[in-house]
């Protein structure tokens, strides 16, 4: 009897340290910028145990219940999905130990390559993708340029890859102003990097967005970027301002670096997709409220008048609801409750006949990917989407044309995720 209570005190003496951990998670899995470094390295710790014991805690620290726990009943679990069997693998790959893992993926001939939002360049032979090992086999690629004081702390946010060149986007400081800029550098195992096209603005918010896409504009090769205006309950007051190049939709011509807005009224883009002239992009709302949106150009998406979502604290901070009402374009697909919305991919209709008409959207918070399905190749209407729990946020996704698979870059472990369907 003696030693059955020694064992449920002893339990309980090792859960109450727990649920410590697990009252500050929401903050830490879902606020990173303002996570504590106590709390994010707790963080790390808790989510390398054993599922039963983190699953035990969260329901008893009430951050979740049965429901959550088990992703609701209609969820798939991979392998399986609505009409197709998946295969998912992970394959960890040799960062440098950090807290959490953002990289981002592009390809170029037989590589997949690799960039990290601290600025530290791989790459990686497609073929290892194929091979079945639990670490993928990357070889880290030198930069140069990165002895300029200027250039030892990047925070990059997206990596493009066009022709024989990489470019990143990233934020420049110079004192006290934050501006966007893009680089580039030949792919070479030497990456020299220059600058592409310094913007003269300085942020009032932080910088963020800066997902990159090639785009045909107007018989003009260039880049399509995306601005961000907002940060939880600081709105911003640029999105409307057709002077400035925050909260929008930048194209760049390639050959003269001339800038146009495209589009405006955006809060934070961090997904940006084309197919011909089709442009998808999906946008971070406020608290609630991530969209799908279809980008026309000259067309204003309402931020900071319309959203679907809410205000984080401030009560006094509304938005109206209807878009079309105030002369803004309607979002093709509002999440609600928001899922951290990422990256997304056209998915082409070789993948498999039951998946035509596809895209893939990728979620930080949300830890899964959305298949779209659309009702023509138009892209003009969503008919349905289907979830697809993956278990770790996803910051990037790409689709591999040579092998027929995606891939996901896993930011919780530093891992690269592989799907491909089941014969």
């Amino acid at each position: 009897m003696k030693k059955k209570y020694l064992i449920i005190i002893s339990l309980i003496i090792l859960l109450i340290p727990l649920i410590l951990i697990v009252s500050k998670l929401s903050d830490v899995g879902n606020f990173p910028k303002y996570q504590k470094k106590v709390w994010s390295k707790a963080f790390k710790v808790f989510m390398e145990m054993p599922d039963f014991i983190k699953s035990s805690t969260m329901i008893i620290s009430g951050k979740r219940n049965f429901s959550n726990l088990f992703n609701d009943y209609n969820v798939k679990f991979l392998p399986q999905t609505q009409y197709l069997e998946i295969d998912f693998i992970k394959k960890k790959i040799n960062f440098d130990n950090d807290t959490r893992f953002t990289f981002f993926i592009d390809v170029y001939k037989n590589n997949l390559f690799l960039a990290t939002k601290k600025g530290k360049f791989y790459k990686s032979n497609l073929s290892d993708l194929m091979i079945k090992n639990e670490n993928l086999n990357i070889d880290e690629l030198k930069v140069s340029n990165q002895s300029n004081p200027e250039e030892k702390n990047l925070s990059i946010s997206d990596m493009l890859v066009i022709g024989s060149k990489l470019f990143i986007s990233k934020m420049s400081v110079d004192g006290s102003c934050k501006r966007v800029e893009i680089m580039f550098a030949n792919i070479e195992d030497d990456l020299k990097f220059n600058s592409f096209k310094l913007f003269d603005e300085c942020a009032s918010i932080g910088i963020g967005a800066g997902r990159m896409a090639k785009f045909n504009f107007n018989g003009q090769e260039g880049i399509l970027l995306t601005t961000n205006d907002s940060d939880n309950d600081l709105p911003g007051n640029k999105a409307q301002n057709a002077n400035s190049i925050f909260g929008k939709i930048v194209f760049i011509n390639l050959n003269t670096k001339e800038t146009e807005i495209f589009s405006k009224g955006h809060r934070n883009a961090q997904g940006l997709a084309v197919m011909k002239n089709i442009i998808l992009s999906t946008e971070h709302g406020p608290r609630g409220g991530d969209e799908l949106n279809r980008i026309y150009h000259n067309k204003n998406y309402g931020w900071p008048i319309a959203s679907y979502g809410n205000s984080y604290k401030d009560k006094n901070l509304t938005y109206k609801k209807s878009h079309h009402k105030h002369s803004f374009e309607e979002p093709l697909l509002v999440f609600l409750p928001s899922i951290g919305i990422s990256e997304l991919i056209f998915l082409p209709n070789k993948f498999d006949d039951k998946w035509h008409d596809n895209i893939l959207v990728s979620s930080l918070n949300g830890r899964s990917i959305y298949r779209i399905k659309f009702v023509s190749s138009k892209f003009e209407k969503v008919l349905y989407n289907e979830k697809i729990y993956i278990g770790e946020r996803i910051r990037d996704i790409k689709y591999i044309d040579k092998y027929n698979l995606i891939i996901l870059a896993l930011e919780r472990t530093g891992s690269l995720g592989i799907l491909k369907k089941l014969n």
